[in-house]
């Protein structure tokens, strides 16, 4: 994914303000929690790029393993279930964490995700995009799938603007 990361944070931010109507932190905090969770995983770039010299994939890393997220997840979630939600951390960590696992399926669209690192080393996609063109990033935005990011974006551009969520 390229640009639906951020919007798909935005819609997900929408959806968990209607259904935890009283919380412990405000409706600003919970929307800067999930959207910049639903981007984080992608802050490996920069290892990637100025470390790495991009010699594996990015998805390769740590933050793109569902055996990351997941446990961070469900112990946040487990120590809200225990106190009934009297934490405002463990409900950012588990907002935060909800957020990337998104961030994580999102990229298996399209993209390889090794779904079982550290444990198994394979990737595994959705739907495989070809290599036709160059520079390499454009075999994305010009396959079907870049139509789905659009869409993406679209929908949470007009909830924003219209305020509209159903």
């Amino acid at each position: 994914m390229f640009i639906a990361h951020l919007p798909s944070g935005y819609i997900l931010a929408k959806i968990l303000t209607k259904k935890l109507k009283q919380t412990q932190i405000s409706t600003k905090a919970l929307f800067a929690i999930v959207m910049v969770g639903a981007v984080f995983p992608d802050i490996d770039l920069f290892y990637f790029y100025f470390v790495d010299d991009r010699s594996v994939h990015h998805h390769k890393y740590f933050l793109h393993w569902f055996s990351f997220w997941i446990p961070i997840f469900l112990s946040s979630f487990l120590w809200l279930a225990i106190f009934k939600r009297q934490s405002k951390i463990a409900l950012a960590v588990c907002l935060f964490c909800g957020a990337a696992i998104l961030h994580i399926i999102l990229d298996t669209f399209v993209g390889d995700i090794w779904l079982f690192a550290p444990f198994i080393d394979k990737p595994y996609v959705f739907f495989e995009v070809t290599a036709k063109y160059q520079p390499w990033w454009l075999n994305f935005i010009l396959h079907w799938s870049f139509l789905v990011e659009i869409l993406i974006t679209i929908y949470a551009l007009w909830i924003f603007i219209t305020g509209k969520f159903k």
